[in-house]
């Protein structure tokens, strides 16, 4: 069987294919991208948690090999930006660009395992900016310990018209909410592997519109020519709502960027594994400082927009920069309670996105 593909648009296809190849496989099998002829070339890719599906039409052929994705995504991707041929003849695959050929072993397609991708089930539409933007703004809240499989993903929820996202690791908690289309309630966990993978998805299409499909367990990301498939995480996450903060005491409006470089040079005198800076808020300033036994202290003084009591809190200053590095907009809000509580991070230009951060007791 032969058929040709464009170098460039097969490759495209092959890059987001091979991220959702297993690393460490239970089958060899799961080593290898699925190629299917059935009205277009249709390829799958899968390590039984997350799928991913591409579809390149005006394709014609009439049987399936499986072809190792490593090996394969390499050659494409070393080829000239030209058509590429591809010839198949028993158990091997031949690939021909220009001067340049290369033969490699395919394994038959019918012992790659099937991928279901829901049809029915629960199907509504959001806008690509904004999943994406929701995703972006909280998914670095996330544990990274894999084995912490409650908290080591993004937790997405749709009740009341309203979808929210939501990452928590423990210490800190990321919130991002839009509006959507539809009478339903939904809510599941996306491992953090999955959120990546369809956050680098969303960034490379044109797409105003992506249809999802929720059925048995799995959740379905329409993107035109992929499909992403994601399988819910057994695992129950905490209830976020506890740790949201109200009865705010004191808050304080500044600017991010000088906010964010007032936190970066105290934290300089703070320790690897023991990070604390003291912020103090009064009389329209709120005072950063530091002390490391070793190494000495730091202190700076920044001007703000203050309501409420005067206060003094700690807290760990890489929280505090992460979330003013996933916040655009020129000036954020610090809610604060009191000294034992966690703080709200926010910003008085755009509602339905806040940052929470645990407090460091001093």
């Amino acid at each position: 069987m032969d058929f040709v593909l464009k170098r460039d648009v097969l490759s495209s296809h092959l890059d987001s294919l091979s991220r959702a190849v297993a690393t460490r496989p239970i089958r060899p099998i799961l080593n290898g991208i699925l190629f299917q002829f059935n009205d277009g070339l249709t390829m799958t890719a899968t390590d039984m948690e997350f799928a991913v599906r591409s579809r390149i039409p005006d394709i014609s052929g009439e049987n399936s090999f499986v072809v190792d994705a490593k090996t394969v995504t390499e050659i494409v991707k070393s080829l000239p930006d030209q058509e590429v041929k591809f010839s198949t003849d028993g158990q091997k695959l031949d690939i021909l660009s220009g001067k340049s050929k290369f033969q490699i072993f395919i394994q038959d397609g019918t012992d790659f395992p099937d991928v279901k991708i829901p049809t029915d089930g629960i199907q509504f539409e959001m806008s690509r900016a904004q999943l994406y933007s929701m995703l972006e703004r909280v998914s670095f809240s996330a544990a990274n310990d894999e084995n912490m499989r409650n908290l080591n993903g993004v937790y997405l929820e749709i009740e009341n018209g309203i979808s929210r996202t939501i990452a928590v690791d423990g210490f800190r908690m990321a919130l991002a909410e839009e509006k959507v289309e539809g009478a339903f309630n939904l809510n599941f966990l996306l491992s953090l592997r999955a959120i990546k993978e369809l956050a680098r998805a969303l960034s490379s299409i044109n797409s105003e519109k992506i249809k999802l499909r929720f059925e048995n367990r799995q959740i379905a990301f329409d993107l035109g020519s992929t499909v992403l498939v994601c399988k819910v995480v057994d695992a129950e996450f905490p209830n976020y709502r506890r740790v949201i903060p109200e009865d705010f005491k004191t808050r304080a409006v500044v600017d991010r960027n000088i906010l964010k470089s007032a936190v970066r040079r105290v934290s300089i005198m703070t320790r690897a594994g023991s990070e604390t800076i003291k912020i103090g808020v009064e009389n329209e300033k709120i005072k950063f400082s530091s002390r490391s036994a070793d190494l000495g202290e730091a202190e700076e003084l920044v001007d703000a927009q203050i309501e409420g009591e005067p206060l003094t809190i700690a807290f760990n200053p890489n929280f505090i920069l992460d979330a003013l590095n996933h916040i655009e907009e020129e000036k954020v809000q610090l809610n604060f309670v009191d000294s034992n509580k966690p703080l709200m991070i926010d910003t008085p230009d755009l509602k339905g996105y806040f940052f929470i951060v645990m407090p460091v007791r001093i």
